[in-house]
This record gives C-alpha cells, sequence and structure tokens, in this order.
C-alpha cells in the first residue's frame, strides 16, 4: 500500500514520511517542490500525484483560503480509489463555524473515505524551534511578542507524537472512524517555557505581552497575511480562555503511552 504525504516539508508531513519510510512502507512527500509535485491550486498535478496511492495524508495551510480545492482534491482521490484518508486541522476546530475551512475538510474526509481519521492537535512544542512562535522570536532577537500574559497555559503537544497518531491511522484500522485531539500531558505557561529555554541556543529566549494591534502590525509587517493573522488572534483568544490548556487522554488512547512532556522535548532539542 503506497501512501502520498501532503505537506510533507511540515512539522509534522515531514516527520510522517519519515516513521512511515523508518517502517519499510512505500510512501511519497508530495509538495509544489517534492519528491512528487502538488499544488493545490493546480489541477493538472493531482492526477500524477495520485497514481497508485492508496492512503493519504492532509494537511492544508492554516487560513489559506485553499479548502475548496483541498476539498476538490479528495474528491480526486476516493475517485481514483484511494480508501484511507488521515487528516490534520487543530484542537478545536470542530467548534468553529460551519463553513469554516477546517470543519469543510473535515466533513469531506468523513463523507469520501471508507476510512478516514481525524486528527485536531494543540500548538507544536516544535513551534518554539522550528515553528511559529522561532520565525517571530528572530524577527525580534529572540523575544516572542504575543497578545498573551506570560501565565497563559497551553498543553503543547509534541510532533512526533502527532506524526505518529497519524501513522497509527494510516496502518492501523481500529484507528479508522475516530477524531483525535491531542495535547501534552499538562499545560505549561509561556513563562515556563523561556525558563526552560533560558540558556540555550534556542531562538525564544524572552517573553513580552502585546496587544492585539501590536502583534497584528508586527505579523503583517512579516508579511502575513490578514486572514492568517486574524486565524491566530482567534487562536490566542482560545488561549486567553483557557481552552488550549486542555489535556486529553488521546494520545495514551492512539498510541498506548504517554504524550511527550515540554521538558523533555526541550532538553533534546536545545542546548
Amino acid at each position: 500500500m503506497s501512501t502520498l504525504v501532503t505537506g510533507a516539508t511540515g512539522q509534522v508531513g515531514r516527520r510522517v514520511l519519515t516513521e512511515l519510510r523508518r517502517r519499510g512502507l512505500p510512501a511519497a512527500g508530495a509538495s509544489r517542490d517534492g519528491e512528487v509535485r502538488l499544488d493545490w491550486t493546480d489541477t493538472t498535478s493531482w492526477e500524477p500525484a495520485l497514481e497508485g496511492v492508496e492512503s493519504l495524508f492532509v494537511t492544508v495551510p492554516m487560513a489559506s483560503g485553499l479548502a475548496d480545492r483541498a476539498g476538490a482534491f479528495l474528491e480526486r482521490a476516493a475517485g481514483s480509489g484511494v480508501r484511507t484518508a488521515v487528516l490534520t486541522t487543530a484542537m478545536g476546530s470542530e467548534n468553529g463555524p460551519p463553513d469554516s475551512e477546517q470543519r469543510v475538510l473535515e466533513r469531506r474526509v468523513r463523507e469520501l473515505f471508507d476510512h478516514w481519521t481525524v486528527v485536531r492537535p494543540n500548538w507544536l512544542d516544535q513551534d518554539f524551534t522550528e515553528g511559529l512562535f522561532a520565525r517571530l522570536a528572530r524577527s525580534r532577537n529572540g523575544r516572542l511578542e504575543l497578545p498573551l500574559s506570560k501565565r497563559a497555559e497551553v498543553s503543547f503537544v509534541d510532533a512526533r507524537d502527532v506524526a505518529h497518531t497519524v501513522v497509527a491511522a494510516l496502518t492501523d484500522d481500529s484507528l479508522h472512524g475516530r477524531e483525535y485531539t491531542l495535547t501534552g500531558p499538562a499545560p505549561v505557561s509561556f513563562r515556563d517555557v523561556v525558563r526552560m529555554t533560558k540558556g540555550t541556543e534556542s531562538p525564544v529566549w524572552r517573553y513580552k505581552k502585546v496587544d492585539e494591534a501590536g502583534f497584528y502590525f508586527r505579523a503583517t509587517n512579516m508579511g502575513w497575511s490578514d486572514r492568517y493573522v486574524d486565524t491566530l488572534n482567534e487562536r490566542f483568544r482560545a488561549v486567553a480562555d483557557g481552552r488550549a490548556a486542555v489535556v486529553t487522554e488521546d494520545v495514551r488512547r492512539a498510541l498506548g503511552r504517554d504524550p511527550v512532556p515540554v521538558a523533555k522535548f526541550v532538553r533534546e532539542s536545545v542546548h
């Protein structure tokens, strides 16, 4: 069974592809410039990308405006014989408006595939080293500036736990027809993460709260779209309301083990 991994250069997709290959399973990474060319906006790239594919990992950039295109790609995939699809969205997406991009894609996956799984991770540990928080901090000489109190807590989840859950869903029929909200083992504040990384080579080693307008100015100044920044601010409001501090048992439910704590991630990833 061949698996196509979309978003294969991203934090989760890259690890999904690595783990599938580590297990000796046939898999190919798809992106606009990857080993398999896949461009959501270029329908001529879809059919060649799906040739010989029986299972699919799907991730779509947040607030990209690509939900309709990705939904059409999912239809094409189902029609070409793909039986298994695993989709990642984000923690809390099931509570968004019915026409939100992530809910639309979740609905399409459930409708189109015999075997489907939806994975909704919280903010990733790796956001501090290679993702959103790292990019923001590098633009401010190591200071992470967010519209959140430094005491705001998040049950950060390790991208490796997300990738392993995706791989389990791709390879184990018992995970089909399920939805997993993935978190770490405990909520951790931004202040605590900065304390853990102080004195290391982490991109984030200071923290400052800014208001939403200040964050909007800094983020759009980095070239981020209004749609993307608005979506980030919605997610930050969920953090401020305490919704991102919720801890679930879904990593254990999917993998039969505890999730990786933030402190362990820091010890292993920054020195």
